[in-house]
């Protein structure tokens, strides 16, 4: 006779897949120094608080990438449709709460908060909604990194963490699973509180229509009264009815004639739903997890819409993933977008975009950026994205050309890598004309590129199109034009952090020109040139 499992093995595979990955990247940042892990590179929450601050303030959140953005997006859909797969699935906080509750359960320490208690803990996920959202698009920063229990505890609480913050939610996570089901995803996390807002989502979307019409007719309101009025009105209506209203379309549906009324599905839900009590399974906490379906004995007493496989969330989930990803490299939403010039004539200005420039690497890095650039006449506007460090630089053609802009971006640097010993008699100059060579961090690099070889002492920059670099080496070593070239062009480079690790940066230097100059440099000329120029 078979035996009929008794575990969902869809989620069990997808919740100890996404710990593994996790796992593995935590491994690999201390076995790996050139390793640099990314633990929220596919956060659909991120994506979501950083898209509502570029709506806002046409800035994007730091670190959040377009592939968040699309996360986030079907995030929202999976909600609407197919309710709350992530929190099910994927989420490693959920997975491990579960996990640690099962421990209180066999214990016989766990309960379940009802009545009203229940009712109006679940306002607090609201509130910290509102507060993450508000200082997120303030600040263009994610405040949830603050708090976040999963963030804090895989980054290895680095500065974006607030400590004392951090503590106390794991805390409320560890024990608050241990005795109370699911603590923290019911009343304190800020992403089931978006969940719950989007089964809610003709409402999440009258009441941003409506701000837009008031927006367009001319009224000045900030982005906190529709964020407040959609906060309070999703509690109300969890706080007088645990029930969806229209989404999401798919749900777990009881069949009372083939039903024995054993009561496995009620004991088995994550969320101690009574699943065995209703026909169709409304309830706000239900995310289709679909363990119901697998320990149900009676094949067809319960599925989804009638007829759905308990396999069905699991499908739907990787081809949204799969969805999310593509979608997700196909496009990408700029960091920084702003406009400074005349509305009126915003068409007429040309666009100047220039890519590699590692500098602008966040929205801190851009600002500074920007506002480097509306200190020059005929700039307009400027755009970044930081995720290919492209800059694009809105300009009027009348006032300013492409080459001007060029020269304001460059910084002219004068680097010594190390000083001329008194065995040094006289120091040879290469001048070379370098493409690509314009982020100010370029100056950097090439130090570091030159480092390696002893007979180097320092180099000089200079605008020009292509830029203008002067290295300076002993004259009696016999350093030629091939060696100083291939150094130069070296396409990438390792360099040694504070923290141990190793940052790999790809170079793209060309040499277009070099020539060696005809006469020696004195070593005293060569030091007051590196001290007044």
């Amino acid at each position: 006779m078979k035996i009929k499992t008794k575990i969902n093995p869809y989620r069990l595979l997808f919740q100890l897949i996404i710990l593994g990955i996790i796992s593995f990247m935590i491994i690999r940042l201390f076995a790996d120094n050139n390793y640099t892990a990314d633990f929220e590179a596919y956060c659909p929450f991120g994506g979501i608080l950083a898209f509502s601050s570029f709506l806002v303030n046409d800035s994007l959140a730091c670190s959040m990438t377009s592939v968040q953005i699309a996360m986030g997006a079907l995030l929202v859909l999976a909600i609407v449709l197919f309710s709350k797969l992530f929190c099910s699935f994927i989420c490693p906080i959920g997975s491990v709460s579960e996990w640690i509750g099962s421990l209180g359960e066999k214990l016989k320490v766990r309960f379940s908060i009802t009545g009203y208690v229940d009712i109006l803990l679940r306002g607090i996920k609201y509130a910290l909604l509102y507060i993450t959202v508000y200082y997120t698009v303030t600040s263009s920063e994610l405040f949830c990194k603050k708090f976040d229990p999963y963030y804090a505890a895989v980054s290895g609480f680095t500065s974006d963490v607030v400590l004392v913050w951090a503590i106390i939610s794991i805390i409320l996570v560890v024990l608050g699973s241990f005795f109370i089901r699911l603590f923290w995803c019911k009343y304190l996390c800020p992403l089931g509180a978006v969940s719950n807002i989007f089964r809610f989502f003709f409402i999440f979307l009258g009441v941003i229509l409506l701000y837009l019409f008031l927006i367009y007719t001319g009224y000045d309101i900030s982005f906190i009264w529709p964020l407040g009025l959609i906060c309070s009105i999703s509690f109300f209506i969890e706080f007088y009815s645990l029930k969806s209203i229209f989404f999401p379309l798919f749900r777990i549906t009881r069949n009372t004639e083939i039903c024995t009324n054993c009561k496995l599905c009620s004991k088995e839900c994550p969320q101690d739903i009574d699943v065995a009590s209703l026909t169709v399974v409304k309830h706000i906490d239900c995310h289709l997890c679909a363990d119901c379906i697998h320990v149900c004995p009676e094949k067809g007493a319960l599925s989804i819409n009638k007829k759905g496989k308990k396999w069905f969330p699991a499908a739907v989930l990787v081809v949204l993933i799969i969805i999310g990803i593509i979608a997700g490299r196909s496009f990408e939403i700029p960091t920084l977008n702003q406009y400074w010039g005349d509305k009126t004539k915003e068409n007429e200005m040309q666009i100047f975009t220039r890519t590699g420039l590692k500098s602008v690497k966040c929205f801190g890095s851009s600002s500074v950026f920007a506002n480097q650039m509306r200190s020059i006449k005929g700039v307009t506007g400027v755009t970044t994205f930081i995720n290919t460090n492209t800059v694009k630089i809105s300009y009027d053609p009348a006032d300013i050309d492409t080459v001007a802009i060029m020269k304001a971006i460059f910084t002219p640097v004068k680097m010594q890598v190390r000083k001329p010993g008194a065995e040094v008699s006289s120091l040879n100059s290469f001048r070379l004309r370098v493409d690509n060579f314009l982020d100010p961090l370029d100056g950097t690099y090439l130090q570091e590129l030159l480092k390696p070889d002893k007979d180097i002492y320092g180099f000089t920059t200079e605008f020009d199109c292509p830029v203008i670099i002067t290295v300076f080496s002993d004259s009696s070593a016999g350093l030629d034009i091939k060696k100083i070239k291939e150094i130069v062009e070296t396409h990438k480079l390792s360099l040694q952090m504070l923290n141990g690790q190793t940052l790999s940066i790809n170079l793209k230097f060309a040499v277009k020109e070099i020539k060696k100059e005809v006469l020696p440099v004195s070593v005293s000329d060569y030091l007051e040139r590196m001290k007044n120029e």
